[in-house]
């Protein structure tokens, strides 16, 4: 495994791992019990990594197709929000 996949495994495993213990309320009497819930988070982390991984390299010209014209929506819908902003609120009556 890569540096980056393996340092991405382990971020998203933690936040897996915290989503898990915050939905649940696990409470662990012992390590072994800490360490296997650690372990299938890892685990599912890393069919995550392998699969986003595979995925951009695969389709990277759809994926940059798809961040291009997500930023050309995010700049028309600022655009429209920045010129309702500047029409006077009419009270109702």
């Amino acid at each position: 495994m890569d540096t980056a996949q393996t340092i991405a495994m382990f971020v998203i495993a933690i936040a897996l791992f915290i989503i898990v213990n915050k939905i649940f309320r696990v409470t662990y009497f012992g390590i072994k019990g800490f360490f296997f819930v650690f372990l299938c988070c890892m685990l599912v982390a890393a069919a995550i990594v392998t699969w986003l991984f595979s995925f951009v390299a695969n389709h990277y010209g759809w994926l940059i197709g798809g961040v291009i014209v997500l930023l050309v929506l995010i700049a028309i819908g600022k655009r429209s929000s920045k010129s309702r902003e500047d029409e006077p609120i009419e009270p109702i009556e």
